[in-house]
């Protein structure tokens, strides 16, 4: 059951990452601003299924809003809180200022209800940027390929 009560298509692999609505496979081009045709949240984000608990992946082309970033934390504390959270950057190839600003905030309201936020499939240049704002030093990003061998 999602958060508003329906079944997700059995068949679908991504959701709406604030009320669980099933999501098209392919990640549209950019810019995507359509809403959630359940809940009409922007999806700058989708929630993977079958990936673990909480597993989103961020949407190439949309850096949310304070109150889109709000709406999906709402509902991590709301039905996973102390669960860890995976957020994997693969599809982007470039990540704003605002967009980094987010991603601690969602750091900070994770940890403080008991859950870990991990970082991952960060693309070459997205890392350097992480590592330039020393963000590095403050989200858990998970290692560069070799960096563990």
């Amino acid at each position: 059951m999602n958060t508003l009560g329906n079944r997700p298509k059995k068949d679908a692999s991504y959701q709406c990452p604030v009320c669980g609505n099933a999501l098209p496979q392919p990640v549209p081009a950019p810019p995507f601003d359509a809403p959630c045709s359940e809940c009409g949240a922007y999806l700058w984000c989708r929630r993977r299924m079958g990936a673990g608990p909480v597993f989103l992946q961020a949407v190439p082309g949309r850096s949310p809003e304070p109150a889109e970033v709000e709406q999906v934390l709402q509902t991590y504390e709301r039905a996973h809180a102390g669960e860890d959270v995976t957020f994997d950057l693969s599809l982007m190839q470039l990540v704003t200022s605002s967009f980094m600003a987010r991603l601690i905030s969602m750091n900070r309201r994770i940890t403080a209800a008991g859950g870990k936020l991990q970082i991952t499939g960060l693309q070459p240049m997205v890392r350097d940027l992480f590592q330039r704002a020393r963000l590095d030093r403050a989200l858990d990003l998970e290692p560069e390929q070799g960096e563990n061998d």
